[in-house]
């Protein structure tokens, strides 16, 4: 008998052992979503790109330097009306050459490398923001699922309260203790309570949906929030500290900053278009041929070498330098004009999540004490109706009002994390530690299943 029990117990272990195993973290999502997330795939590419623009605007001011060949094989037919000068061309000829030149003074060149530096920083400050987006993202879809978990637990442990009102007010209407109209009050209630329950479970499989578009692969199973997690008021906690944080971070900011700097090079790329351009060229050809020319055998060789400074200057391009002159500088005011919002933006936004995390603190705080009243009150009311001096229907409606407190407890926490990490962001203080570190709040003990009931 031991024997089997211990086996019993050895297969217990053993099924739930996976069970544990299969249950993803944060930091678990968040990894597979930097491998596996399209739109960080598609921003690390275009970051990739956009780095190569400082290159190419390079070029134009480095030297230049080509070589050519040739082979070629030639055969005339020489019908000329003179006597004895009529006849046949033949050759065959090889020639090669190598050039090299290199820009003296070329100030549109010069510019337009000054600008594609700045767009060069602009695109790493883009793909910074683009890999904090990533942590948003996922900290929303995940802490989204938890959400729609503890709703989907509330309403069903709702629908299962409202049940057992239920059945004993039928109980209670068939000894005749109570009208027929509360036992339609609870029955309406309970069909509420069921419709609810519904819709949590197709909320709660739509979030765990949502984790598989981050990473590309199914995640039915998740590590829930701790029970002792504690809503902290932001460091620091004045207003105008988060707002320099932000002026001097914020990596969409920084983006508009080297744009604004990019569109005024490149203005002053075009205003240079007229000024005189000095380039230095040398060049080096030797070739060979030979043949018959006229049935007489003939040989060529061909061998120099040429050094050049040219100076070009447009004079009129048709107003096309003058429309471009133009074009630039009305697109560098834009840019200016954007960064100046964008600053706006960043400083109205950091002062709104700072307040929101404060008001969140204090919500979770409140939403805590509103549990410990709403079961108060419950038991007063159950009490109350069952000395008669209460009704089907107040009971109905604390027990409601208990579950709804929960879920506005758990909301509450959950509101805060995301808002916390959102003033992070704008503030350009969010980096993958504060994943780590929120992770640590997480118990896998508190398993959250899509398929649990």
């Amino acid at each position: 008998m031991y024997t089997l029990k211990k086996y019993f117990l050895i297969a217990a272990v053993a099924f739930l052992t996976p069970q544990l195993a299969i249950s993803d973290s944060l930091v678990d999502i968040y990894e597979s979503a930097l491998e596996n997330d399209p739109v960080l795939r598609a921003a690390r590419a275009t970051f990739n790109a956009d780095l190569e623009g400082k290159n190419i605007s390079r070029a134009a001011l480095l030297p230049q330097l080509a070589i050519s060949g040739e082979y070629k094989e030639s055969e005339t037919n020489d019908d000329s009306p003179l006597v004895g000068v009529g006849g046949t061309i033949d050759s065959d000829g090889t020639s090669y050459g190598a050039s090299l030149s290199q820009a003296i003074f070329d100030m549109p060149s010069w510019y337009r490398f000054q600008g594609s530096k700045s767009l060069s920083e602009s695109a790493r400050a883009q793909f910074a923001a683009d890999q904090q987006s990533l942590i948003i993202r996922v900290s929303d879809a995940y802490f989204n699922v938890l959400r729609a978990y503890d709703n989907m637990q509330t309403r069903n442990a709702e629908e299962r309260a409202i049940q057992r009102q239920l059945e004993q007010t039928r109980e209670r209407f068939e000894v005749g203790l109570l009208p027929v109209t509360d036992v339609h009050e609870a029955q309406a209630v309970y069909d509420d309570a069921v419709v609810n329950s519904l819709e949590a479970q197709g909320a709660l499989n739509i979030a765990f949906e949502q984790l598989q578009v981050l990473t590309g692969e199914e995640h039915n199973v998740l590590a829930g929030l701790a029970e002792n997690f504690a809503a902290t008021n932001p460091q620091p906690l004045s207003n105008s500290e988060w707002v320099d944080f932000a002026i001097g971070n914020n990596y969409p900011l920084q983006v508009a900053k080297l744009g604004k700097d990019a569109a005024y090079n490149n203005a002053k790329a075009a205003a240079a278009a007229r000024l005189p351009k000095v380039t230095g060229s040398a060049t080096y050809f030797d070739s060979d041929s030979d043949g018959t020319r006229y049935n007489e055998p003939f040989e060529s060789q061909q061998d120099g070498n040429t050094f050049a400074i040219s100076v070009t200057m447009p004079i009129w391009l048709g107003g096309s330098l003058d429309a471009q002159r133009r074009q630039a500088k009305q697109r560098s005011l834009a840019s200016n004009e954007g960064y100046i919002a964008t600053k706006r933006n960043t400083i109205q936004a950091t002062r709104s999540l700072h307040q929101l995390v404060l008001t969140n603190t204090a919500r979770v705080k409140a939403r805590a004490q509103s549990i410990i009243s709403a079961d108060s009150a419950l038991q007063a009311t159950q009490a109350g109706y069952e000395v008669g001096t209460r009704n089907i229907v107040d009971v109905l409606v604390a027990q409601r009002t208990v579950f709804q407190a929960r879920r506005n407890f758990a909301n509450a926490r959950y509101d805060y994390i995301l808002s916390m990490m959102g003033l992070k962001e704008v503030a350009g203080q969010l980096s993958p530690d504060d994943v780590y570190e929120l992770n640590a709040w997480l118990d896998p003990q508190l398993v959250i299943n899509k398929s649990a009931n």
